[in-house]
Formats: structure tokens, sequence, C-alpha cells
């Protein structure tokens, strides 16, 4: 029982060490009441922030509501001066229509005259003139007849010839010195030195210059006598075409036909197959105008 009593004694003793003091209870209640007043302040600023905010909203609330209400008043006052202007424009359309649509009929009646005196008749009539032109052409093509003869011995196949007997003359006839034509020479005559060996003379290219001189001499001559030859035959007046190869100079004989021949009175030269053909087209062009003109 001793110890027993001794054991209690001594927990008493531990018990009594470890209560706490007076100050020390004095300065925990101080903490204490510290944190509530900060709690309390803390507790006070979020109510008023929230007051603010709630004040906030409630006064864009209304101004929103105004805005609208402005807003919706401002579309139907909108509306209604439209509404009353397309009644205006409206009424005025209607009226221009009525009264303008005869004034609307003549003016555009006016516009599609001018317009066709101005620009289409013109184009019109040129179109016309040159149809009329290219019909009389082509007219005059197939009234004339016309004469190829070729001078000395050549191809067997004349591109040249076969182009103008496709071209749509009335006739297109072909003879040389040994067939010569029967009856009269046609309007337009042609003698086709290219595609025989009439005038292919070899000393043309020669070194020596003498050489050379004295064949461009020899070619003269016998394109004169050639040309003399078919004007002595008295079997027309027909307008003559010297077909002559390029590249081997001038012939002077051809540029002085009218000269030494004053019955030909008219001539022309070409010396390719494109050339040939638009110079026959135009010497049976002028033949026609010779034969009218006789006739007047």
């Amino acid at each position: 029982m001793d110890g027993s009593f001794t054991s209690m004694l001594i927990g008493w003793a531990n018990n009594l060490a470890q209560t706490p003091t007076l100050p020390d209870l004095a300065q925990q209640v101080e903490i204490l009441q510290a944190q509530v007043e900060a709690l309390q302040n803390t507790n006070q600023v979020l109510s008023d922030g929230l007051t603010t905010q709630i004040e906030f909203l409630k006064q864009e609330n209304q101004d929103l509501t105004a805005s609208f209400s402005q807003y919706i008043e401002a579309m139907q006052w909108n509306l209604t001066v439209l509404a009353g202007l397309a009644v205006v424009l409206s009424a005025i359309g209607g009226w221009l229509f009525k009264n303008s649509l005869d004034d609307a009929k003549e003016m555009a009646g006016r516009i599609i005259r001018q317009e066709l005196e101005t620009h289409i008749e013109p184009l019109i009539a040129a179109e016309s003139a040159s149809l009329q032109k290219t019909l009389r052409t082509e007219q005059i093509i197939g009234r004339t007849v016309v004469d190829y003869y070729l001078p000395g011995a050549g191809r067997d196949t004349l591109t040249e010839y076969a182009l103008l007997k496709s071209r749509g003359f009335l006739e297109v006839r072909y003879w040389d010195a040994d067939h010569r034509p029967q009856g009269r020479f046609g309007s337009v005559l042609v003698i086709d030195f290219v595609n025989c060996d009439r005038i292919d003379l070899p000393e043309l290219s020669a070194d020596d210059s003498e050489v050379r001189r004295a064949a461009y001499q020899r070619r003269e001559q016998i394109v004169n006598d050639t040309i003399r030859e078919l004007v002595e035959l008295r079997i027309g007046s027909p307008i003559l075409v010297a077909y002559v190869r390029p590249g081997f100079g001038r012939l002077t004989a051809i540029d002085d036909l009218t000269t030494t021949f004053p019955e030909l009175k008219y001539y022309a030269s070409a010396n390719t197959p494109v050339s040939l053909m638009g110079a026959i087209v135009d010497s049976a062009y002028v033949a026609y105008g010779e034969q009218r003109s006789a006739l007047l």
C-alpha cells in the first residue's frame, strides 16, 4: 500500500507539473481573440465586396434593359419610316411607268435607228460591196478563156496548169510549139518560161563574166523571139503574162515588152505559182474592162 500511495503521489506531481500556468493561459486567450478579430475583418471585407458586386450587376442589368428598349424603339421608328418611303416610291414608280412608257418606247426606237445608221448600215454596205466585188470577179473568171503556152520541151506534169484548171476559168487551153491553138487567143495568154528549157542556159552560171554576159544577152533574145512568134500569129490581142524563173537576174526583154511590141497594150510577169495565179486573175479583170470599154 505504501508503494501504491507513493505511485499516486508521483503521478499527481507529474500532472501538476504539466498544467499551464496563468500567464500561459492569458497569452493563449489573447491569440484566440486576435484570430477571432481577423476572421471578423475578413468576413466584413467579403461581405462588402459581395454587396458591391451585387449592386454592380443590378446596375448593369438596368442599363442593358434600358438600351434594349431604346433599340426596339429605334427599330420600330426606322421600319415605320421605310414603310412610308416604300409607299411613296411605289406611287412614284407607278406614275413614272404609266406616263413614261410611250416616251421610253420612242427613245428606244431612236437609239436603235441611230445605231443602225451609225454602225450597222455602214458595215452591211461594206460587206455588201465586198461580196459584190468578189462575185463580180468570180463572174469575170467564169467568162475568161486562158491560153497556156509552153515554148520548149518541158515537164510531163505542170502544177501551174493544174492550178489554173481548178480555178474556175471558162476554159484553160494548153499548147506548145508543136500544137498551135485552134482559132483565136483567149483573153489572157500565159508564156511559161519556168517549166521548159528554152532559156535555161548553162552559161548563165559560168565563172567567166564575159561568158555570163553573152548568155544573158542570148536569153534576152530568146524571150523576144518567142514573143515575136506569138505576136506574128495575128490571132488576137490577149493580155500577156510572162512566167519566169526567179534568181537569174531581171529580164530586160519583159520590162520593154510594150516598147518592143506596140501591139501588146498590157502585160504582167510572175516568178512564183502564187504570183502567177494573181497575175492571171488581175489580167482577166483588165481584159473584161477593156471589152466593156470597147462596147461603150
